[in-house]
């Protein structure tokens, strides 16, 4: 039974020394993509956005501008919505491990990808900026992660924490 325990153990060492050395070959992003597939990064209309049954995502709207009930009603921020867009991006220079993706100016729509620190498990959050008024906005926030069902509340941490970095 001993040398049966070894042999197995000295299997489980090997295995875990080719996938160290197979994600340091192709890098993790690469090895993300090929166990769950590539990163699909889809535009966000928040107009006709339904939320998914998972609970790895969270949605942040002012009243009555998404169709689908948001976890978070947007504060309204006494800026104008370019002013409130600066300081957003300013706040998220000062974040770990995010990227810029694809951008609307004149819809003042953003997508950023933010990693995790050890696996890089990627999350998508796409940021609007509503004006309100020539001195008042608000903004539309989904935060949602790619792979699993939960995402043990990452995705609220992040919106809520970010959003009172702004206020």
């Amino acid at each position: 039974m001993g040398k049966f325990l070894s042999m197995i153990a000295k299997l489980i060492v090997l295995l875990v020394v080719s996938i160290a050395l197979y994600i340091a070959v192709v890098g993790r992003d690469r090895a993300l993509e090929i166990v769950f597939g590539p990163l699909k990064i889809q535009s966000v209309d928040f107009s006709s956005l339904i939320l998914g049954p998972n609970p790895n995502q969270f949605l942040v709207c002012p009243k009555d501008f998404c169709t689908t009930e948001p976890h978070l009603t947007s504060p309204s921020f006494a800026l104008s919505a370019e002013d409130l867009k600066k300081s957003w991006m300013a706040m998220l220079a000062a974040q770990p491990r995010v990227e810029k993706g694809a951008s609307d100016d004149a819809a003042l729509q953003y997508d950023f990808i933010q990693r995790t620190e050890w696996v890089r498990y990627p999350d998508s959050i796409t940021v609007r900026f509503i004006p309100l008024g020539d001195t008042s906005s608000a903004l539309a926030v989904y935060s949602r992660s790619h792979y699993g069902k939960s995402d043990f509340g990452v995705n609220e941490t992040r919106i809520r924490a970010w959003i009172e970095l702004i206020e």
